[in-house]
């Protein structure tokens, strides 16, 4: 019965842990890239204008959108913390273009994602 005491301290210790790691995968950042249906783009590298009707009717039914970026990096647009919007509502407008986008990155497990605060149609 002595270890009683150590459960609780040790789940506080393993709380702590874990929201601190978060603070490390969670950054606000730009990222600047073509807004890609992630699906089409996955499968057959599907992106540029003669994938727009495509990638906008895969958003429509639920797909996730997200930005290619310069560097092949591939960021999915992830749900905002509030749950008050989809995660596309912000790119439907961009599907096939270029954008400059703000938000929090999350890495984990080699998944880039941010959360985007806000969106503008860019040159690159």
């Amino acid at each position: 019965m002595r270890f009683t005491g150590v459960l609780p301290l040790m789940l506080a210790f393993l709380f702590a842990m874990g929201n601190a790691q978060d603070g490390k995968t969670s950054k606000e950042a730009t990222v600047k890239g073509e807004v890609v249906d992630v699906a089409c783009y996955l499968a057959s590298e599907a992106r540029g204008p003669g994938h727009i009707a495509c990638a906008t009717a895969c958003a429509k039914a639920g797909g996730a959108l997200g930005i290619l970026a310069a560097d092949g990096k591939l960021y999915v647009s992830l749900l905002p913390d509030d749950h008050k919007k989809s995660p596309n509502h912000l790119l439907m407008d961009f599907i096939g273009k270029n954008v400059e986008a703000k938000g929090y990155i999350r890495v984990k497990g080699g998944v880039n994602g941010i959360m985007i605060r806000s969106v503008a149609e860019t040159a690159m």
